[in-house]
């Protein structure tokens, strides 16, 4: 279905632009005015991002609940910075009735192709020798309605893969980490390996919500992913009825274990080979999107960021941005060709090395 509204996306905002469109109000909140009065601050979304919105009055309809957040709604405005942020400055808003719009313009969607996941994912499937683990793997995501979710779902609310398909991406990228890893490693059950990476977040098709946004639904709040996997796997283990116990409790502990550290939310940390390659196959792909996402996204052009997940600035520029050159000229440092333009390289001939001392002699 395509939606009969318009819009321009979000990520194509810029300060001085004239808005009449469509977005979904992820959230709203009355505050008040050091005037005495009260203004309200929004935040609006579709798939390529966020903005927030701001209105000085006229906002009722929020006050007496007409407009409730989650709620699809056309504004009139002009964007605007503020504090080196763009805003929209709202002047009108009305709700607009759901069967008009398509969701899936309002939610961001992994940059794979899904067919293309899809193949890699059951032919990682296919992988699995022991019948018994292979068994349990097919009747698990054989089940259409599973996955029709599985690949659906987004891998977390933030962080890393966030979107629709972030799932599907995120495991199979685990997968594939891990067994390039065990290549080093001879002792690897690749079977047990392949069906935890592959098994590894499997609960999170029951922890996330996404019809409209991106959110934790309530058994994913009360209790979360590890142990609804571990859960997934011992009612599907039951009902088979063949997979012997050593086998699926070496998966489960996998499940349990992915995470790494109790204060991550691991019921257990990693206690096989298995276990540690795909604690940290895992923590390779989360970590490696999250620093990948910003720049495909291009949402600021600093070269250093804070990320949350690092809890550190991170450099997202090419080394032809490191500004260094004039320091080491400082430092009494000949340059060379190093110091130079790609376009200058065919009229310049090599001078002395990086390091050398010019005033010293041989």
């Amino acid at each position: 279905m395509s939606s009969t509204q318009p819009r321009v996306a979000v990520m194509n905002l810029r300060s001085g632009d004239r808005v009449d469109g469509v977005y979904l109000l992820d959230n709203y909140q009355i505050r008040p005015r050091k005037d005495g009065g009260s203004f309200l601050t929004m935040v609006l979304r579709d798939a390529t991002g966020k903005i927030t919105g701001v209105m000085w009055d006229n906002f009722d309809q929020f006050v007496n609940k007409a407009i409730r957040e989650n709620d699809y709604i056309k504004i009139q405005g002009d964007v605007r910075s503020h504090q080196n942020q763009l805003q929209i400055h709202v002047s009108k808003v009305e709700k607009v009735p759901d069967e008009t719009i398509d969701p899936e313009e309002f939610l961001p969607v992994t940059p794979y192709s899904i067919e293309q996941l899809e193949s890699e994912f059951w032919a990682l499937v296919r992988e699995i020798r022991d019948a018994d683990v292979q068994q349990l793997l097919q009747a698990i995501f054989g089940k259409p309605k599973l996955w029709k979710q599985f690949k659906r779902a987004p891998s977390a609310v933030a962080m890393h893969q966030a979107y629709l398909g972030g799932l599907l991406e995120h495991t199979v990228m685990v997968a594939k980490n891990a067994l390039r890893i065990a290549e080093n490693y001879p002792a690897v059950n690749k079977d047990i390996l392949l069906a935890g990476a592959l098994l590894h977040d499997i609960g999170k098709t029951l922890e996330f919500s996404y019809d409209k946004k991106i959110a934790y639904t309530d058994m994913g709040r009360l209790i979360g992913h590890i142990p609804m996997g571990y859960a997934m796997i011992e009612y599907e283990a039951a009902r088979l009825g063949s997979l012997p116990a050593q086998k699926k409790v070496l998966i489960q502990h996998i499940v349990l274990s992915h995470h790494g550290y109790l204060e991550f939310g691991s019921p257990k940390q990693p206690h096989t080979l298995e276990a540690i390659i795909v604690h940290h196959a895992d923590q390779l792909d989360a970590q490696i999107s999250n620093f990948l996402e910003p720049r495909a996204g291009a949402s600021s052009s600093s070269k250093w960021e804070y990320s949350p997940m690092f809890e550190r600035v991170m450099y997202s520029g090419t080394h032809e941005d490191l500004e260094v050159t004039e320091l080491l000229r400082a430092l009494g440092y000949s340059l060379g060709l190093q110091g130079k333009k790609k376009d200058d390289r065919a009229e310049l001939q090599p001078t002395e090395d990086l390091f050398s001392d010019p005033s010293v002699s041989e």
